[in-house]
């Protein structure tokens, strides 16, 4: 009989903020675990490090994770294995992100999903602070109603969205040739961390912890991304300060 091993991670965290439970799923799915049943990933052998790293942030985030050596033989084999077929999944975009003119992209209307979270905030940010200084926005309910005149971001099969490993935000700052502005690149290291999780950022939590109240606060995404723009603002100033400094 042969044998297959696997390492499975077994993570447990607080139920709130319910942003680091997402963070572990988005990291998870990312880095193309297979979901066992709810706090339980599943990678093959060679993703030691992975699992790792989704550890290491899970116990940052406050709560518990094991890695485990799980081996298998035969139909066990076979139903893991099958659990790894992404056919009809969504899934991040592959290959090269254009160089694109802003000249080309002024007085659009953007669209996203409502219900603002890090990654849809700063990209908004983004786009109407560096890109599109008369973008309008929408907020969709499903993104397979958005209107073939918008723009949309951050849903599949948008025009701009995760690419590979890169969130939205990061895809955006490097199709408008913004990612060699070393404040823009700082905030995407922000972004980049609260969205899908990775190398943890000193300042994530602090940033995590205000957005989460400006959401709970705001009564619709327009007051919520006026409210997030000023911290995105706050942040490009200060990082801007920090290297002119140096």
């Amino acid at each position: 009989m042969t044998k297959t091993n696997w390492l499975l991670l077994v993570a447990s965290l607080p139920t709130k903020p319910a942003a680091a439970r997402m963070r572990l799923w988005r990291g998870a799915k990312t880095a193309g675990c297979a979901a066992l049943r709810d706090g339980a990933w599943l990678l093959p052998a060679a993703g030691a490090k992975t699992l790792a790293r989704l550890a290491e942030n899970v116990v940052a985030a406050g709560g518990s994770a094991e890695v485990l050596t799980v081996v298998t033989e035969n139909e066990q084999t076979t139903r893991f294995a099958s659990l790894f077929d992404r056919e009809g999944e969504p899934r991040a975009g592959t290959g090269e992100i254009r160089r694109l003119a802003t000249a080309d992209y002024q007085g659009r209307t953007w669209a996203t999903r409502k219900n603002l979270w890090a990654d849809r905030m700063a990209s908004a940010w983004l786009i109407r602070r560096f890109i599109d200084r008369k973008a309008k926005f929408l907020w969709l309910d499903n993104p397979k109603q958005c209107p073939k005149t918008a723009l949309g971001f951050d849903f599949d099969d948008a025009a701009f969205s995760h690419v590979g490993s890169r969130v939205t935000f990061e895809v955006l700052a490097t199709s408008f040739d913004l990612d060699r502005n070393p404040a823009i690149a700082r905030i995407a290291t922000i972004v980049h961390y609260l969205d899908v999780g990775g190398a943890t950022v000193a300042e994530a939590a602090g940033i995590e912890t205000v957005l989460t109240g400006l959401r709970a606060a705001a009564s619709d995404d327009d007051k919520l991304l006026a409210e997030a723009s000023r911290v995105f603002d706050g942040l490009y100033h200060a990082y801007r300060k920090e290297n002119d400094d140096e």
